[in-house]
């Protein structure tokens, strides 16, 4: 199965980091300047902590990536967040590959979009070559413009 697979989406995984530390700065500052140590100033550290240890599990399973995967019968994608949606081959009516975003049409109200922003040029070229212009050769693909 071909697959190609975006670069980390930095600003979900920075926002978290951001956070984190400031939630941890602000809990762990008075301990320092020697004012009383409250659970206040505690639960912020361990506030921090664990946003930071979610980065650091969430980027080890993948969770900050998007995956297209395709071959002759299926196409499958995921986006950050999601799970994997899936397509038949046979059943997608049109797909529309733009410098931006990929449109699947898989029929009246079936169809997914997904945002193409941190893919490389040579990864979109690829798949562009491998699925979307064989896509147009096979005979059960049509454009809507025709139906």
């Amino acid at each position: 199965m071909n697959k190609i697979t975006s670069q980390i989406h930095k600003k979900q995984r920075n926002a978290l980091l951001i956070y984190g530390i400031i939630y941890f700065a602000v809990g762990i500052i008075p301990q320092f300047t020697g004012e009383s140590s409250s659970l206040l100033s505690w639960s912020y550290v361990a506030i921090g902590l664990i946003m930071v240890t979610t980065i650091g599990y969430r980027a080890y399973q993948g969770t900050y990536v998007s995956v297209i995967k395709w071959n002759s019968h299926i196409l499958a994608f995921k986006s950050p967040e999601s799970k994997f949606i899936q397509f038949k081959r046979n059943a997608i009516k049109s797909v529309k590959l733009t410098e931006k975003s990929l449109t699947i049409n898989a029929g009246l109200g079936d169809g997914e979009m997904i945002d193409l922003d941190y893919f490389k040029t040579k990864d979109l070229e690829f798949f562009r070559k491998n699925f979307v212009e064989e896509e147009v050769i096979q005979p059960q693909a049509y454009s809507l413009a025709e139906a």
